[in-house]
């Protein structure tokens, strides 16, 4: 995926992957998701480099010239070679360093979300009719066994967390289709702007779409799953949130 997501696949593969891609939810999720996380990746890069950090090329081609030089010098030569590269080396790991932090900031900036490798979201089978055979979705807070909320915690590194403090909410509610599992839940904070309850509207408002037909159920269940924060914008507003 990552190589279709750069453009890199042979044309007779690529066809196959895209093809692949039309008939399979699952893995037109995680390209999406890969697509997303690359944007922001050089989103974040292009404000390093906007607040006048070196550019990474400029290590890099620094890098790949002591390689050269080291490999075309004589073997007295190369202790001097090799401590100029590592000082290159340190020099490119730096800027790494600093693109990466400003990425984790930028991901987590507007408001929290799940992390994906924890809390990708997970669906069952479910009809239309099971959807919306109630006429709002239930809000579901208090179902959840308290040995599952602590492996939630655990898994996100929380210790100790106060009673009014977070909610372990499900990425996808079960009336749309979300199952109890631990890959569907995350720890949701109520104090924050983008907080549990507004999470819930959001639910509110899937559910209402999805039962009207002016959505489909695979579509409200991954604009949840992948970026809920943005499908309130979408399909709520923003000020709602406020």
């Amino acid at each position: 995926m990552i190589l279709a997501a750069d453009g890199e696949l042979p044309a007779r593969r690529k066809a196959e992957v895209a093809a692949h891609l039309e008939t399979c939810w699952t893995c037109r999720e995680r390209m999406e998701s890969l697509q997303g996380t690359i944007t922001d990746f050089v989103r974040a890069r292009n404000r390093v480099l906007n607040a006048g950090v070196p550019a990474v090329a400029g290590p890099r081609a620094l890098l790949r010239a002591r390689l050269t030089e080291a490999g075309a010098s004589p073997a007295k030569a190369r202790p001097f070679a090799w401590g100029r590269l590592v000082g290159a080396g340190m020099a490119f790991a730096a800027v790494i360093v600093a693109v990466l932090v400003t990425f984790e900031s930028t991901v987590n900036a507007e408001g929290p979300k799940p992390k994906y490798g924890i809390t990708p979201g997970e669906t069952r089978p479910i009809s239309i009719g099971e959807v919306c055979r109630n006429s709002e979705a239930e809000v579901v807070t208090h179902d959840i066994p308290d040995e599952t909320r602590q492996r939630v915690f655990a898994e996100y590194g929380i210790r100790s967390p106060g009673p009014n403090q977070f909610e372990v909410d499900y990425l996808i509610t079960p009336d749309l289709g979300g199952t109890e599992s631990i890959r569907n839940l995350w720890p949701q904070p109520y104090s924050a702007r983008w907080n549990a309850k507004v999470k819930d509207q959001l639910e509110q408002r899937l559910h209402q779409l999805v039962c009207s037909g002016q959505l489909d159920l695979a579509t409200a269940q991954h604009a949840i799953a992948v970026d809920w924060i943005g499908a309130y914008k979408k399909y709520v507003g923003v000020d709602g949130a406020r």
